[in-house]
């Protein structure tokens, strides 16, 4: 057999190869976006600019380009929300995008605009079935823009359970699918952005308290998606006491949840230290005993309902570690397993990679509880393990 005659690139040179494809994925996308937004073709065709971005980003998830040009697209399109995830996703990689943060600042005000004018929640009839959803998306964005100022705001407190009561509402009515992780991959980068700019102007007071909003938005939003969903389990238990097949515990509301769920718990490796610390005011602390309390009484009844040996490992990145692969506020050396074999060190081969035989939705919703006890068993073993055991009992397997 004669041997192939082809020499593997150089790193140098096959970062360059990356760097001038990603480049050109983005010019495309720029072109198809000026088309559309120029209204060149009857119908406005958002859809090649958004499959250049998206390809863009997949081929250097490090870089903050590609992110930012699809928040561009969104904005254009009126989804805010979308364009919220994207210029954030922009400002907390590797290679942040230079003009995210004004951007952000600048669309937060255009919020605050479109609120005033009562031009931000769309009108919907009562009786349609997105009404509800299209609401809470308005009153999140807008929650944003209000802690993102740092400044006690009136209302803040019935803001912030609105978001947090509608949230739960959707979850129950299965209407948010992966909107549901969209909206923590924001809170996460939130927290991150409010604590970077406080560390870079310190000056600035805002943003420390800018950084303690988010941190207790995140708190109570893990809290209440991790709350709904040990009821909806507990429940499930008392009508099914002795189900044949682990996969029987899986609930419909559980397959709605669980990706987020997976994110929070991943989020909560990077943040134990200061959830468990005596950090921020009063209410924050309120808040953090409410977590302590729900998530060590749901991971109990997991591993209760779930035998840890008999749950399988995914071997590769599911969707929400595709999306939430490069994000900084994730970073950790405990929480890159969502990446990396821990056996081999090498990054795991994505979900959709050519060559990947994806497992089945029973056995991927399966690999999800794995890793959230998995990642329960890590707190509990770590310096957090006494703040768990104060409020239930230890979590064993």
């Amino acid at each position: 057999m004669q041997k192939s005659l082809k020499k593997p690139l150089s790193p140098q040179l096959k970062a360059a190869v990356i760097l001038s494809c990603h480049q050109t994925l983005i010019y495309l996308g720029d072109l198809f976006r000026y088309r559309a937004a120029e209204r060149l073709d009857k119908e406005p065709d958002w859809g090649p600019a958004i499959g250049y971005y998206a390809l863009a980003a997949s081929l250097r998830p490090d870089s903050g380009l590609a992110f930012h040009q699809q928040s561009v697209v969104a904005f254009e399109q009126g989804d805010y929300l979308r364009s919220t995830y994207y210029l954030y996703r922009s400002i907390n990689v590797d290679e942040p995008h230079p003009n995210a943060i004004p951007n952000l600042e600048l669309q937060f005000k255009k919020i605050t605009t479109g609120w005033q004018k009562g031009d931000l929640v769309p009108k919907h009839s009562p009786q349609d079935p997105v009404a509800s959803r299209s609401a809470l998306l308005s009153w999140f964005i807008r929650f944003h823009s209000l802690c993102y100022n740092g400044q006690q705001f009136p209302g803040y407190d019935e803001l912030e359970r609105e978001v947090l009561s509608g949230t739960v509402i959707e979850i129950k009515g299965r209407t948010l699918d992966a909107l549901l992780s969209k909206m923590t991959l924001i809170n996460f980068c939130a927290q991150a952005t409010a604590g970077n700019q406080f560390e870079s102007k310190p000056e600035q007071h805002k943003f420390m308290q800018s950084y303690f909003f988010f941190l207790r938005l995140n708190v109570k939003y893990f809290t209440a998606i991790l709350d709904v969903y040990f009821e909806d389990l507990e429940h499930h238990m008392q009508e099914h006491s002795d189900p044949k097949f682990l996969i029987d515990n899986i609930t419909d509301l559980a397959r709605h949840v669980l990706p987020a769920l997976r994110l929070y718990s991943t989020w909560l490796l990077s943040n134990a230290h200061i959830v468990a610390a005596r950090v921020g005011d009063e209410p924050i602390q309120k808040a953090m005993d409410r977590f302590w309390s729900i998530y060590a009484r749901a991971l109990s009844l997991m591993a209760f309902n779930f035998s840890f040996r008999e749950l399988t490992e995914v071997p590769y990145q599911l969707e929400e570690d595709v999306d939430a692969f490069g994000l900084m506020p994730l970073d950790s050396d405990r929480s890159r397993k969502l990446w990396l074999n821990a056996a081999t060190g090498q990054a795991k081969p994505k979900y959709n990679d050519e060559g990947v035989k994806r497992l089945s939705n029973d056995q991927e919703m399966l690999g999800r509880v794995r890793e959230l006890l998995f990642d329960a068993l890590l707190l509990a073993v770590d310096k957090v393990r006494n703040v768990i055991c104060d409020h239930a009992l230890p979590i064993t397997y």
